[in-house]
């Protein structure tokens, strides 16, 4: 709720900087990520980065991308793993801010392939972890809470208590 709150009061869901760290944002609360799985350390996208070709499926219903495994599974190479996400979520929808996101910061066919996820549209880097981190701690303390509590990982860990509030195990 204060990341939807947050995210309402300081990123403009029209403005193509500010869509792609909303979709972030979103993708990663509901996708559970950690930060090395959408954000780069120095806006060079790896093999491990997100790009905008990995996307399999966006509808309003539901996104598929893929991605690569997660960091226990050294053995498989490549983008091989299904990231599902439904939409329509109470507070926060990645599935709308996905939509939303190729809307206002569009891609050509063409470019897929070269272009990241979740990026700067005005430099074309990848998230970089600091600025994504940077964001957060402002976004917390617009409504109130205690910015230095709060990094990339508290993302990860809000979507997974939010799972355990909807009765998951």
């Amino acid at each position: 709720q204060a990341l939807k709150k947050a995210m309402d009061l300081l990123l403009d869901p029209n403005d193509a900087v500010h869509a792609n760290i909303r979709a972030a944002l979103a993708t990663a609360l509901q996708g559970l990520l950690r930060s090395g799985e959408y954000t780069t350390k120095d806006g060079k996208p790896s093999t491990f980065t997100p790009m905008r070709s990995d996307i399999t499926e966006l509808t309003d219903e539901r996104m598929v991308f893929m991605m690569h495994p997660c960091k226990n599974m050294h053995h498989l190479s490549g983008k091989t793993c299904p990231l599902v996400i439904g939409g329509g979520g109470e507070f926060v929808d990645a599935v709308w801010e996905m939509n939303n996101l190729m809307r206002v910061d569009p891609v050509h066919a063409s470019e897929r392939k070269t272009t990241p996820l979740f990026r700067n549209p005005v430099t074309g880097e990848a998230l970089r972890y600091e600025d994504v981190n940077s964001w957060v701690k402002r976004l917390m303390s617009a409504v109130g809470e205690p910015p230095e509590e709060f990094s990339t990982h508290s993302i990860r860990i809000g979507g997974a208590t939010a799972l355990f509030a909807a009765g998951a195990t």
